[in-house]
Formats: structure tokens, sequence, C-alpha cells
């Protein structure tokens, strides 16, 4: 006698697999858990007339429905994702309940897969070049919650927190970045940002005296 097993649903298999903080880390010569529903890259561009290249999420902002699994590809290398999150000490852009996620910094050739539960805003960064404007935003069913608000306003920064600054916050200000115009066009590259909006706000370091 036969006995009938039933089928999960996608959300269910990746649940199963991508931890709400951690999500999943693989490589190009392993097969992935869970068909992610989304793909953004992590790059980095050589910016003419200037030695700082450009850090960038590709596509820029993103929108999907709750439940699904976006993979984010490291094409480039000393890259991580990781959420504007109070217990990190950032100031909140990402919706209320949601676990301070982040991926470990990840070598050229690694994916990483999280799946985005909660409605609203989630605004990310590679932690070690959002500086440099290595930031995104993902959209996740509507464009509501925290990461709605512009950049510097409520929720307000704390002593214990702080908004995105220089370049970062260039970005995600820039008008192809506001999370209606996400929703409504479904992503936003980085090529449709302002160059103003991508300008470089630090410097390298000068030779010391004698060099």
């Amino acid at each position: 006698m036969s006995t009938n097993t039933p089928t999960q649903t996608p959300t269910e298999q990746s649940s199963q697999h991508v931890d709400p903080r951690f999500g999943f880390v693989g490589t190009d010569d392993e097969p992935s858990p869970v068909t992610p529903d989304h793909t953004v890259d992590l790059l980095i561009k050589p910016r003419e007339n200037n030695p700082i290249p450009e850090f960038y999420f590709e596509p820029t902002g993103l929108s999907i429905d709750v439940g699904d699994t976006v993979r984010f590809n490291v094409a480039t290398p000393h890259h991580n994702v990781n959420a504007y999150h109070p217990a990190f000490g950032y100031t909140q852009r990402v919706p209320d309940d949601v676990a301070p996620f982040s991926s470990p910094i990840l070598a050229a050739g690694d994916y990483w897969l999280y799946t985005f539960e909660q409605e609203g805003v989630h605004d990310v960064m590679c932690a070690p070049h959002e500086v440099f404007g290595m930031v995104g935003r993902v959209v996740v069913g509507s464009p509501t919650g925290p990461g709605a608000n512009p950049v510097g306003e409520a929720p307000a920064p704390t002593e214990e927190s702080r908004p995105p600054e220089f370049t970062a916050a260039l970005v995600l200000s820039d008008p192809a970045m506001e999370p209606a115009t996400i929703a409504e066009e479904g992503s936003v590259s980085w090529s449709d940002l302002a160059a103003e909006s991508k300008r470089p706000m630090l410097r390298p370091v000068e030779g010391g005296e004698g060099e």
C-alpha cells in the first residue's frame, strides 16, 4: 500500500535550510539547498580618474514577495551582507521583529542565501565597504517600515547607533532608490543611480613624510 507524503512549499523548504540570522553559505561547486527566487551580485568596478573603485550590489534595489529567497553572489572578494539593525549598532532600517541577520565575510565564488519572511523595507550593506556606497534595498511585499523613512530621519539615531553615512547615505537617498519606486519597477540597477549619488567621500591615506 502506498502512502502519500505531503509536498512542501518552497517557503517551507527554504526555512529548513536558510537560517533566519545567518542564512546559508555555499560555493559554486556545490548544489544549492533551495532554488532562489532572485539573484543579487556583489561587485567592484574601477572608477575613472579615482583610485577608489565603485563597490555595489546589482541590482541595488529589488522588490520581492514575502517568503522569497535571494541568492547573493560574491563575484569579487571580501564582501558580506549585513542588515541595518540596532543589534549591530546601526539605526534600524529593517522591519520590526526581524533578526539581526548577517552573512560572514565571503570569498569570490561564494554565495549567500537569505529568505525574507517579514514584509517591509530591508536596507542592507557590505560592512567592509559600506562607507564607499556598497548598500542595497530589498522591498518585501510593500514599501513600509523603518527602512521606508528617509536616511537620517525617524527612527532617529542614538548614541548607540548610527545611520548610513558617506556614500552609503547618498546611494540610499537617490530618487531611484525610493522604496515605492523599487516596488513599482521591480528592481533598480546601479546604473540607474545618478553619478552624484555614487561619488566617493573618503580618500586614500597619502604617503608619509619622506616618500
